[in-house]
């Protein structure tokens, strides 16, 4: 994978960065986008598996075919937003208008979610599922494709890309951290019934934070290459597809991260069954205790990560420090052959001092790897095309990511 070697970044960041510098108010004003993008992609499963199975009695298949639908065809949105973001002018830039846009209809269309007639049969509530959802991703596709574009986009300096994803990795992680608590706080004694829990609560996480947050970014964050994109050639989707597979850094990288998807998927899910059936002898209660401590310390040290990611990406290299993580993820692998022992539930905690930085490491470095190859890109094809390059990638993360439904899980009990 080509990567910018640490000498030569040092010289031009020093030559850049006095114009280059991203504040630090712009850099949280990027970095709280983070969250909504986090919870774009979880909040709805966490809510819907409680709310619409749990309470509503909504069959688990009805339920993970509600959830897949959606998804899927969100998926192939995306190149289109992508090709779309980098053809768009108006006096407010490329980016900025299609992420307010963005937040405005996943805010209001998330909202509307729980707000289903709870009398209506299986298939009516089926159908209002997988409507609103398909508003919602419509909403999330503009906001987060353009969002990304507009992180890309946001400094050309190497090492200030690095520290900017920074911050919203660490928005990502508050996000992950929180958003399982959700419901139960929603069928807590504060409210009447689950059932107006979940609707207050999603309709506080639709417009304070996939609405009011998300338009930050919109707000406060500048567009560097706007006037120099006012008039190039128009983006088209399918040489621009063929030139992001073209680009060998592109294709490493998404093969890389399309991997340790579908492993971490996989693993997660196993985790589960060890926990219950293997460390507790099939108490589901106490096992799924322990995984929501194995979660939540997965999302502690992903924060306290971020730091030493960022340090050693600027020391050695954004490449290098990924295959650091990297090798410590295999550690890890090892490691969970002795950390998964009946009567020492407590050893399990260790498990993400080694797999949890590869996570972080992902999230912080990616995007800033993208935009050096978007750079590579332009030196090739003379385009600025972060629109559909992050989009790409975008398809590619939810094609590997199923969504967060425990509708098999919970027909197994």
């Amino acid at each position: 994978m080509s990567d910018i070697s640490p000498a030569a970044s040092a010289s031009g960041s020093a030559a850049l960065r006095s114009s280059d510098r991203v504040g630090r108010g712009e850099k949280l004003a990027l970095g709280v986008g983070g969250l909504p993008m986090f919870l774009g992609l979880a909040a709805i499963g966490s809510f819907a598996t409680p709310f619409y199975q749990m309470t509503l009695k909504l069959d688990p298949v009805w339920l993970a075919a509600a959830l897949t639908i959606p998804r899927f065809l969100d998926a192939f949105v995306d190149p289109i937003v992508g090709r779309f973001s980098d053809n768009f002018h108006s006096r407010f830039g490329r980016r900025r208008p299609l992420v307010a846009f963005g937040a405005i209809v996943q805010a209001l269309a998330f909202g509307m979610i729980w707000m289903v007639p709870t009398h209506w049969d299986q298939v009516a509530l089926t159908a209002w599922l997988v409507a609103t959802q398909l508003v919602f991703y419509m909403g999330y596709s503009f906001f987060s494709v353009a969002f990304l574009a507009l992180q890309y986009e946001i400094t050309p300096d190497y090492d200030e890309r690095t520290r900017v994803s920074s911050y919203v990795g660490f928005f990502g992680k508050a996000g992950e951290m929180g958003y399982n608590y959700i419901f139960p706080i929603a069928s807590s004694v504060m409210f009447v019934s689950a059932i107006v829990g979940v609707r207050t609560l999603g309709w506080v996480v639709g417009l304070v934070f996939l609405g009011v947050i998300a338009l930050l970014p919109a707000i406060f964050v500048r567009e560097r290459f706007y006037q120099k994109t006012a008039k190039q050639e128009t983006v088209k989707l399918l040489p621009g597809i063929a030139a992001a597979f073209a680009s060998r850094a592109f294709t490493i990288l998404v093969a890389l991260t399309l991997l340790q998807i579908v492993a971490g998927m996989f693993a997660s899910n196993l985790d589960r069954y060890l926990l219950v059936y293997f460390l507790h002898g099939g108490d589901v209660a106490l096992g799924e205790t322990w995984k929501g401590h194995l979660s939540l310390a997965y999302a502690v040290v992903g924060i306290l990560a971020i730091y030493p990611v960022s340090w050693l990406a600027q020391r050695i290299g954004k490449t290098q420090t990924v295959m650091v993580a990297f090798a410590l993820t295999f550690v890890g692998a090892i490691g969970k052959w002795v950390l998964y022992t009946p009567g020492y539930e407590w050893k399990i905690l260790f498990d993400p001092l080694f797999c949890g930085p590869v996570w972080i490491a992902i999230n912080i470095l990616t995007p800033a790897m993208l935009a050096d190859i978007c750079d590579e890109d332009e030196l090739r094809g003379g385009l600025r095309r972060e629109g559909l390059f992050g989009a790409i990638f975008s398809w590619v993360q939810k094609s590997a990511t199923p969504p967060r439904s425990s509708a098999r899980f919970s027909r197994s009990r």
